[in-house]
């Protein structure tokens, strides 16, 4: 009886997730409580409050609390069985050789970054300015990396890593290298050096935007709207700059592997900009010149439903990312997500983006005529297969772990849209070569 208890209780929950959705949701109360603070502060946040002017970027004073909730939450959960990664007492003398290897495999790393920075025009504008900020306030942290990579010398369990390798071949040795981990050392660094800079620009933009909310303090409808739909993704925004940048054995949030194809590479690439403007402009601008909003000036009840359908889903949207804690990041993998939205859908934060833009601009269908409307329609579907193959690419690379395999099964059989799996086995997951 027992037995077939416990079996009944593990059918019914996914398997355990790499981070907890409640400590997340602590997290997210914490950086609300700054961000609204700093939110009502004259002279905006991104540009720096009188009070708060000696720090370039002030979106990072939310986002520290973020990190600084999970972090010292994950810790005490963790106490006593350590980092999977990481021994909790040390496993090997002190190298200082190999320290400085690490050291130098990080300076290094660093430069080829800068380099990139420096060599492509899109980094030259000022839309990047914030990001610039960013990294100023960050840069004095990079006094204490020596402390810490002694520390991680002594305890990490693989005994070699991404940096140590990376040194390495820096250094001019090329024989002992492991080339698997130099390929993923470079092609995590490609995603963060990328999507990094867009995330800090993008948060300091929503900041802003609800700085001036804050101010106004309008009490129309619409101002609500503005103000539910810029915060759910400001939310979205401040978890994905923590998610990129604290990438660390330490916290368990390092990158396991990354997305090995180019169609994986190219689907996701392809959702942000500069990319977006240049291919998604020209081949999936869906957009009419009417959007929910003007459609529903003349029906005060239709406009309500339409606004909180997609005020839900954009929060919906926001917490998929709230749930990932430290681990955040496009074309990586940093642990499995079952828990929050993950509970009920494998990729609920794409299921509402994709369903919001059919809420907002569906009215287009009944202002444009059938033929324009039938053209934007299939140009909205065909973005929105975009994100299918992105959903896709990512199971394939994710299904190298057993804990996915086993999660994304569970939701074959329990998840929120089960029942349409059932009817139509091309939604449902199913194993590399099965």
């Amino acid at each position: 009886m027992t037995r077939m208890t416990t079996h009944a209780a593990a059918d019914r929950s996914p398997p355990p997730s790499a981070s907890s959705f409640p400590v997340n949701t602590l997290a997210l109360v914490a950086g609300l409580a700054i961000m609204l603070t700093l939110a009502r502060e004259p002279g905006g946040i991104a540009n720096g409050a009188k009070t708060w002017q000696y720090i370039p970027y002030l979106p990072l004073l939310p986002a520290c609390a973020v990190f600084a909730v999970i972090a010292v939450s994950e810790w005490w959960m963790r106490r006593g069985r350590g980092v999977p990664a990481l021994a909790s007492a040390p496993l090997r003398a002190l190298s200082m050789r190999r320290v400085a290897l690490r050291l130098w495999g990080l300076v290094t790393t660093l430069a080829l970054a800068a380099l990139c920075y420096w060599l492509f025009p899109e980094y030259a504008g000022p839309f990047y300015r914030p990001y610039w900020r960013f990294l100023e306030t960050l840069a004095p942290l990079l006094l204490l990396a020596p402390l810490y990579l002694a520390w991680v010398d002594r305890r990490v369990k693989s005994g070699d890593d991404e940096l140590l390798e990376f040194g390495r071949l820096m250094s001019g040795n090329r024989q002992d290298v492991d080339w698997a981990i130099i390929r993923r050392h470079l092609l995590g660094w490609i995603v963060k050096a990328f999507f990094l800079p867009l995330m800090t620009v993008y948060l300091s933009q929503e900041f802003d935007f609800l700085g001036g909310l804050a101010r106004t303090q309008g009490s129309h409808a619409l101002s609500h709207y503005d103000a539910w739909f810029h915060l759910s993704y400001a939310i979205d925004l401040l978890f994905c700059v923590v998610g990129y940048t604290v990438t660390m054995r330490l916290f368990d949030s390092h990158m396991r592997s990354v997305e090995p194809t180019l169609e994986g590479w190219l689907v996701a690439l392809v959702c942000y900009q500069p990319f977006y403007a240049l291919i998604g402009g020209a081949y999936f601008r869906y957009e009419g010149s009417v959007n929910w909003e003007t459609w529903t000036s003349t029906s005060p009840m239709l406009r309500n439903v339409l606004m909180t359908a997609i005020i839900l889903l954009s929060l919906i949207y926001a917490f998929s990312t709230v749930a990932f804690g430290l681990r955040f990041s496009n074309l990586t993998h940093r642990g499995i997500i079952t828990d929050g939205p993950y509970r009920f859908s494998k990729h609920p934060a794409y299921l509402t983006k994709n369903l919001s833009w059919w809420l907002i601009s569906v009215p287009f269908a009944l202002t444009d005529g059938w033929a324009q409307a039938g053209r934007r329609c299939a140009l909205l579907l065909l973005l929105n297969g975009i994100y299918f193959l992105r959903a896709r690419t990512e199971e394939r690379h994710l299904s190298a772990d057993p804990t996915y395999v086993a999660y994304a099964k569970w939701i074959n059989e329990h998840g929120l849209l089960a029942p349409l799996g059932r009817r139509w086995r091309w939604l449902q997951y199913h194993p590399r070569g099965k």
